[in-house]
């Protein structure tokens, strides 16, 4: 049950991010399940490794999903990628670095903040993995429809 909580809990914080940061309305219910799919594969790879690898496995999925939908409903794929992300970001993770730093925990505080940069930069390797694979799928499946026309 807790976990069906957390992941609806992860879908409200999508779309209310979504009606925040203005995007078109008939895409924010559609947002909200790709970043409610993310956290739900975050949540079952959490138990089984670290939270940066949970976060890479979640952020691919999101990364993935959202270039799905931006080419299905042809948007941009930002419009999907920064809501979606928003339950897997560390927020709480800086705000413990703070917390941990102003008690004078530098060593909480380190590891907070190493874990933080870990989940941040599994994000963007993320992102950098999908588009670059969707970019050398299209350029692939360019030079063959080339080719098969010679």
């Amino acid at each position: 049950m807790g976990m069906i909580l957390q992941i609806l809990g992860a879908y409200v914080a999508t779309v209310t991010s979504g009606i925040i940061l203005e995007i078109p309305r008939h895409l924010i219910f559609k947002t909200g399940f790709i970043g409610a799919i993310g956290y739900t594969v975050y949540l079952l790879v959490l138990p089984h490794s670290d939270i940066a690898l949970a976060a890479l496995c979640a952020s691919l999925v999101i990364a993935f999903l959202s270039q799905i939908a931006a080419r299905l409903f042809k948007s941009p794929v930002t419009i999907f990628y920064i809501p979606s992300y928003f339950p897997i970001v560390p927020g709480a993770g800086v705000y413990k670095i703070a917390y941990y730093y102003i008690q004078g925990n530098s060593h909480l505080a380190g590891k907070n903040f190493i874990e933080s940069m870990m989940v941040s930069g599994a994000i963007a390797l993320s992102v950098f993995l999908i588009d670059s694979l969707i970019e050398i799928y299209y350029v692939i499946k360019s030079k063959n429809s080339n080719f098969s026309k010679n």
